[in-house]
């Protein structure tokens, strides 16, 4: 058994930090989409990704589907069409040029699905309606995000090098939390 003890002066000075875990998602803003909290939508930076920002859709026991902005665009574009014509229980189909992106309605009853990269989501008619509400919120924090890419990529590499809370740049973007990424790029994972 490994003994403890309290680390030197020295040993503190040059402490990294926690085990980083690359898989997290930092500064994450979940939106649920029914009242079960089964089905979600969330927006955040991806470590394992130099830190770019994504949307993901999500639900209990599935893998998570992750989308670059480009396909969020998509996105906002096709959902009010697909709202409407799951309302007059009509069939939808839309796909990519490159074919990595798919949006249709599928033999279930007024349900859709959206498919990237051989990952997918099935999303209810109710669902689709609540994001369409929010999809807004959505767009405006991934758009806030891709605006402060810079300064948290900047931050999380001077971060990483202190076991104390960095005060970040004057000229910083405003709408980054610093303190929350901060303990969140310090805090050790639990599952």
């Amino acid at each position: 058994m490994a003994s403890r003890r309290r680390a030197t002066h020295s040993e503190a000075s040059t402490y990294i930090g926690p085990d980083f875990d690359p898989s997290r998602v930092l500064l994450r803003r979940v939106f649920f989409l029914n009242d079960e909290k089964s089905r979600y939508v969330s927006v955040g930076f991806y470590p394992t990704c130099n830190y770019q920002p994504f949307v993901e859709f999500g639900g209990t026991r599935i893998l998570p589907l992750v989308l670059p902005t480009d396909y969020v665009n998509v996105v906002t574009e096709q959902l009010p069409g697909l709202v409407e014509r799951m309302c007059r229980n009509e069939q939808f189909a839309w796909c990519s040029e490159d074919g990595d992106f798919k949006i249709h309605t599928t033999r279930a009853y007024r349900t859709a699905r959206f498919t990237y990269a051989k990952h997918w989501i099935s999303l209810k008619l109710p669902e689709l309606r609540t994001l369409k509400y929010i999809f807004h919120v959505i767009t405006n924090q991934l758009k806030m995000f891709n605006e402060g890419l810079c300064d948290v990529r900047a931050y999380v590499h001077t971060a990483m090098a202190s076991c104390d809370f960095i005060e970040p740049h004057v000229t910083s973007f405003k709408s980054i939390i610093h303190r929350q990424l901060y303990d969140e790029l310090k805090s050790p994972m639990y599952y």
